[in-house]
């Protein structure tokens, strides 16, 4: 399976690119020397700011009806359940995650900046302001950017779901962090993938200081030992 690992990055690499295009307000897709960059020997690199890619926001209101927010034509789907938005006078950082809230109640909401592109570890989303959920609610963000691979080799990912790590969903401190594990501690963070149409989702806990990477999986090493290997969970037909 080792062997198999240098491929499995590629692959998830040329996917990135094939959803930089669909993404991108061009009908134009990626240049050939574009995607070269992305699949060299080894791990490519995913950061396209030079590229003219960067990134990009986009702004949305929480209420208390919840809803399903589409960032950047399917580059994140997020999943906001009624009742799930605490107030911003809520309790707020590591610690808080699981603690009761007073969630958003009528006429009241919240405007919130969703800045998403590509960084190093793959593409991400951040978001402001400072807030998160209760935790009686499950709040999920999906990606459908790698839906093509995992639909055409969904045989594969059946028989070899520990490959599926490369398209987990992973914390990231900030843009260009190193990658963190957060599932290993906190199993509800999981990533499930599902085979029969290629969607990726995971629940988060709030935002802010949390920002989400999908795509290569982050290396065990003495250097970075917030990396636990976790593969996602396989879905055959559970959605968010």
């Amino acid at each position: 399976m080792l062997s198999m690992r240098p491929y499995i990055r590629c692959v998830v690499a040329a996917t990135i690119a094939a959803g930089l295009a669909a993404c991108s307000d061009s009908s134009t897709a990626p240049s050939e020397s574009v995607t070269r960059m992305l699949v060299p020997d080894g791990a490519p690199s995913l950061d396209l700011s030079s590229h003219g890619w960067g990134y990009r926001t986009t702004t949305f209101t929480l209420t208390a009806l919840g809803g399903t927010y589409n960032i950047g034509d399917g580059f994140y789907t997020l999943f906001v359940p009624a009742n799930a938005v605490c107030r911003l006078t809520s309790s707020y950082g590591p610690g808080t995650w699981d603690s009761p809230c007073a969630t958003l109640g009528h006429n009241e909401s919240i405007t919130v900046t969703a800045t998403y592109g590509f960084s190093s570890s793959g593409p991400v989303v951040d978001f402001t302001p400072e807030l998160r959920f209760s935790p009686s609610a499950q709040v999920n963000l999906a990606t459908s950017l790698y839906a093509p691979i995992l639909t055409a080799a969904h045989n594969y990912f059946t028989q070899h779901p520990s490959a599926l790590q490369f398209f987990g969903m992973y914390y990231v401190p900030s843009f260009g962090a190193k990658i963190v594990t957060d599932a290993a501690s906190d199993p509800s963070l999981v990533t499930h993938v599902n085979l029969a149409t290629g969607l990726v989702w995971r629940r988060i806990k709030h935002f802010s200081g949390y920002n989400v990477a999908t795509g290569l999986a982050c290396d065990p090493s003495p250097d970075n030992p917030d990396c636990v290997e976790v593969p996602p969970i396989v879905e055959q037909g559970q959605q968010p």
